[in-house]
């Protein structure tokens, strides 16, 4: 299945992936979205390998460095934001859902089971800080990376999930998902 977000193409291998949404477009996410204001959404879910339940949020800020500088630093409250109104909208889904209940259902027991794991995964591409290497940039995006990702893992700790900042150079689903720019 493909999905394009933010200026990315996902290209999900459909032999490894099930319960693909597309869940910001989701019917019963629009739903929860007109009867509460300010909800929030993950951009992608789906389960991997019928093993894992992946919660994937996607930011592109290539071409826009400077302008997300100060973004970055509230990255993770709003990811965890995203990720806490995705959890309710999928337990909504299993009561009421009339689009999507088997999905739904298929989630929850991954939320039902400690021994189901769960990934949150931000997908953040930035462009290479000016006059540094190649390989300087990717330590330094890494570096980047490697603080949000631990401001994340703090922010979800009551989620008991695995928690990923991943990008075309660092894809953690490589033998299952294509990403490329638009």
């Amino acid at each position: 299945m493909i999905f394009e977000e933010s200026r990315l193409c996902f290209d999900f291998d459909d032999e490894n992936w099930s319960h693909l949404l597309k869940y910001d477009e989701s019917k019963d996410y629009e739903n929860l979205s007109e009867a509460i204001d300010d909800t929030k959404a993950v951009d992608f879910t789906g389960v991997l390998k019928n093993e894992i339940l992946s919660l994937i949020e996607v930011k592109n800020f290539r071409g826009y460095r400077i302008e997300n500088i100060p973004r970055i630093s509230e990255l993770d409250l709003e990811i965890a934001q995203k990720v806490r109104d995705t959890l309710a909208g999928v337990i909504g889904g299993v009561r009421n859902s009339t689009h999507a209940k088997q999905t739904w259902q298929k989630y929850l027991q991954f939320l039902q089971d400690e021994n189901k794991p769960i990934h949150v995964v931000l997908w953040l591409e930035e462009d290479a800080p000016p006059r540094l290497s190649p390989e300087k940039s990717n330590r330094k995006i890494a570096a980047k990376g490697g603080s949000i990702n631990a401001r994340l893992k703090k922010r979800l700790g009551w989620l008991n999930a695995k928690v990923i900042v991943a990008n075309q150079i660092n894809n953690p689903y490589s033998e299952s998902l294509k990403v490329t720019f638009l």
